[in-house]
């Protein structure tokens, strides 16, 4: 399916999961999630944010695939938001991964996502880093699932090797209008049980394709339009294969707002067709995509902060995170200086 977009360019969310299988049958998933800005600068948190990577969150998991326990649960983040310096009183975006750590022994699946907003949601940790930890948690039970239904030998009799990948990317593009036009592409890409020096075309499964124009509002933040397709090749059936078209089905989507409860509507919304899980578990991750988007508009945050006296430049939701959390240095900054309230 192609994508015709229009615009101009302002900022990529791209998230990517490996996992492979280990000779004594444990699975090791490693995921990562970045953004990348495309255009402008902003002030932000008593410094200026340029463009570039924005985030860029790492999660390597060690998980027991009979009982979908993570065993070891270990962060990274190799570019965040907030250094510590001395803008920011010496606090860190990183100051909280040991609660991230703490979640090993966490079961995938049901109670998932509540584990995490207990340990590290809010002002307790990185929505980042729980976004790409939501994204895992799909990514992995649905690849496992297929693993265990089409190369069960492979858990049967364990040896090491790569078992599939899920890989899912935003592109939004502003458009003078105000309207931002997202491209998500997910592709879901599998091995077969061929050892792992063998010719990389020999050991191909399977290949599994989402692909979506998405058109929303950044204000209030809804999902206005959306079109998409998807098509499914293996190495018995691929030359030629045609993209199914799902425009009629995710029509049920437009006028979705993405604020608080965005999540269960939309899965009460596509819920109960047989082709729904990986559009749900793609689309899930669409609001958040969309609100770096809004970072991505430097005019108007700029006009805002010349014409507003003692405005802090780009400020977030208080307690979304551990550096926006109330009481934190940011706030205790702004305060200080007096500042009137951020946003726009």
């Amino acid at each position: 399916m192609r994508l015709d977009l229009g615009g101009e360019p302002i900022h990529t969310r791209a998230h990517a999961l490996v996992a492979t299988l280990r000779d004594d049958g444990r699975v090791v998933a490693r995921g990562s999630l970045i953004d990348l800005r495309t255009r402008g600068f902003l002030p932000v948190g008593g410094s200026m944010q340029g463009m570039g990577i924005i985030h860029h969150m790492e999660l390597a998991w060690l998980i027991d695939p009979a009982t979908g326990v993570i065993e070891e649960f270990t962060p990274a983040q190799p570019t965040v938001a907030f250094e510590a310096s001395p803008e920011t009183a010496g606090e860190s975006c990183r100051d909280p991964m040991a609660a991230v750590t703490a979640l090993a022994g966490t079961r995938l699946g049901d109670g998932f996502s509540a584990a995490l907003r207990e340990r590290i949601g809010g002002a307790l940790g990185c929505s980042h880093v729980m976004t790409l930890a939501l994204f895992m948690d799909a990514a992995v039970r649905a690849g496992l699932d297929w693993q265990r239904a089409n190369v069960p030998g492979r858990f049967a009799s364990p040896s090491a090797g790569t078992l599939f990948r899920r890989d899912l990317v935003f592109d939004g593009h502003a458009h003078a209008d105000g309207r931002v036009a997202t491209g998500m592409r997910m592709g879901d890409l599998h091995w077969n049980a061929a050892p792992p020096t063998s010719l990389a075309p020999l050991r191909f499964a399977r290949h599994h394709e989402l692909a979506a124009e998405i058109t929303a509002d950044l204000w209030p933040g809804s999902l206005l339009a959306i079109r998409g397709a998807e098509r499914e090749r293996r190495d018995e059936a691929f030359a030629g294969v045609a993209w199914t078209d799902r425009n009629p089905w995710l029509a049920a989507l437009d006028g979705l707002g993405l604020a608080r409860g965005a999540a269960s509507e939309l899965q009460h919304r596509l819920d109960g067709a047989p082709h729904a899980r990986p559009w749900i578990d793609a689309l899930l991750m669409f609001a958040p995509a969309l609100v770096q988007c809004r970072a991505a508009h430097p005019d108007a945050w700029h006009e805002k902060v010349r014409a507003t006296e003692r405005h802090p430049g780009l400020t977030a939701i208080p307690d979304s995170c551990w550096m926006w959390r109330r009481g934190g240095a940011l706030e205790r900054i702004r305060e200080r200086h007096g500042a009137v309230k951020g946003g726009r």
